[in-house]
């Protein structure tokens, strides 16, 4: 609605003079270009919003374009097809670029389990064929421009979740050449939906940390002034291992652990995954890292036996050293680029193990990162890596190269 509204009151001036006319005209471009284009705060945007504001920007030009542009050219949209992959799904969006506005198009499916945003990834190639197969293209006038103009699919590769199946699926279902499909780093994804693509130059440098379920990346991009020249030179990523995973075996490793081994049958080293009790101390550290994120500490009992934990052990014995380690790592990178914190512009923070432990992991993060602008993950319908994919568009240099893995 806050779109909508600013369109609304620019449209509300008087216009008297062709001059004044074509000035307006520019000013909506551009005020436009920058609010959805850019989507610096991709968590104020929705689809909705994007696609309504898109509309009126062209009701406007039907208006006004025969006035001041008697013979215009149709211009020719973009159409791209980004599929976000994570273990419990794949969502599908298509994107349409217009003049470096890009509208959003989300697909659900209709599951067993009901009505979903995204797609078990084994049932892909099921699903995706039927949908195609069975749609009413007289009515969904939108697809059939798409599928005719359709120039690339991007699948996000977070270095975790298996792909192979699904670039296979999409390969059968024949929707674009081989060549035109490609993949982008999770990472890279979130970075762009960050960066602005104006005319004025707005050089910058970025840290990207994305938290998974067994990684943990980091990425700095280092924007040119021109901003849509970004090439993947002026990228650099690594990964360590600690995700949300690694997170919950620590609590148990360091928390559970040494509170119930007065009574477990079993040594530390024996709680290996094939062991059936690993499954439910997991399950006692997933429950015990949720209840810590509300209260300051809790106490409950196991075979008789009282334990209590504290969210000062927690802070002691896990989260500060894996915030040690994130900054040991931070800082090897930005060696590596040769660079220091204080050449960081943001830190943007993204996955779901932050999503999971934010806020109450904010207070350490501020302290070790004293000084530098932090952004928190998003929990938006359309998360930074969604809208990275339909921006990726506008950064032609980014597609075909190599990225420099530090």
């Amino acid at each position: 609605m806050i779109l909508q509204w600013k369109v609304v009151g620019i449209f509300s001036y008087p216009v008297t003079d062709k001059p004044d006319f074509s000035s307006l005209l520019t000013e909506i471009d551009r005020i436009l270009a920058k609010v959805i284009s850019s989507l610096v705060n991709p968590q104020e945007v929705t689809s909705e919003t994007i696609i309504a504001t898109r509309q009126q920007l062209e009701s406007a030009r039907a208006l006004l374009s025969p006035l001041l542009l008697p013979d215009p050219t149709p211009e020719v949209a973009r159409w791209s097809l980004g599929m976000e992959v994570q273990p419990e799904g794949v969502k599908v969006v298509f994107f349409r670029e217009s003049q470096g506005l890009i509208d959003f198009y989300p697909l659900s499916w209709s599951l067993a389990t009901g009505t979903s945003d995204r797609l078990p990834c084994p049932q892909v190639d099921e699903y995706l064929i039927s949908w195609l197969s069975n749609r009413d293209f007289s009515t969904d006038s939108w697809l059939w421009e798409a599928l005719e103009r359709l120039e690339a699919i991007i699948i996000t590769d977070d270095g975790e979740t298996p792909t192979d199946d699904l670039k296979k699926a999409l390969l059968t279902a024949q929707l674009i050449p081989p060549d035109r499909l490609s993949s982008l780093e999770t990472a890279i994804a979130t970075a762009l939906a960050h960066i602005p693509t104006s005319d004025q130059p707005q050089p910058q440098t970025l840290l990207v940390i994305e938290g998974k379920r067994e990684t943990t990346t980091l990425a700095i991009v280092e924007v040119p002034p021109q901003t849509r020249s970004l090439s993947r030179q002026a990228i650099a990523l690594s990964h360590f291992n600690y995700g949300e995973n690694t997170y919950e075996r620590a609590i148990l490793s360091h928390l559970i652990y040494p509170l119930w081994r007065s009574f477990l049958p079993l040594s530390r080293s024996a709680l290996t995954d094939t062991n059936p009790l690993k499954k439910s101390l997991l399950a006692a550290a997933r429950l015990t890292k949720l209840i810590l994120q509300e209260e300051s500490e809790f106490t409950s009992s196991l075979a008789g036996h009282t334990w209590t934990v504290s969210r000062t052990d927690l802070n002691k014995k896990v989260i500060i050293p894996y915030i040690d380690n994130l900054r040991q790592k931070v800082n090897d990178l930005l060696e590596k680029q040769q660079k220091s914190l204080e050449d960081i512009d943001r830190i943007i923070f993204s996955g779901n193990f932050f999503l999971t432990i934010w806020p109450y992991f904010l207070t350490e993060i501020q302290q070790e990162f004293a000084g530098c602008h932090l952004e928190a993950p998003s929990q938006e319908n359309f998360s930074p890596t969604i809208l990275g994919l339909g921006r990726l568009c506008l950064f032609l240099a980014l597609r075909g190269e190599k990225v420099n893995n530090a």
